[in-house]
């Protein structure tokens, strides 16, 4: 008498992925938003000297960046000395305030970062907020 194998009729164990997919996706835009955004001035190569007494400054005001070799960035666009006043009047004129950030590396000469703050000043700016490491 030979034994004849019934199939089961119960069905495979399937693995369903969507939840895990749901997951995958929220973990994503999490960190999406989450995320800091570097902008082009906070992200150009400068040594702040540290200070003591800093106070906080708007993020949305004009920014002047002097780098280690003395290279002078607007908004994160190199300019000579020459084009800073050009370049930076019409930025003063659409803030508000007047006021400018000057960033300037530690390592700069004293003669230079005093150049470009009367460039700043020759643009308008009422103020010049200097950036600090600490």
């Amino acid at each position: 008498m030979a034994r004849t194998r019934r199939r089961s009729t119960r069905p495979g164990l399937a693995l369903d992925l969507t939840p895990m997919v749901d997951v995958v996706f929220l973990l994503i835009i999490f960190f999406m938003v989450s995320t800091t955004f570097i902008t082009l001035e906070s992200g150009l190569p400068v040594e702040l000297p540290d200070a003591r007494t800093a106070q906080a400054q708007a993020d949305d005001l004009p920014t002047v960046t002097i780098d280690r070799d003395g290279q002078v960035y607007v908004a994160g666009t190199p300019v000579s000395e020459a084009q800073l006043v050009a370049v930076l009047q019409p930025l003063v004129d659409a803030s508000p305030a007047g006021v400018v950030v000057l960033r300037a590396d530690s390592q700069v000469p004293h003669g230079q970062t005093v150049r470009v703050m009367d460039l700043i000043r020759q643009s308008g700016a009422s103020r010049i907020a200097i950036a600090t490491g600490g």
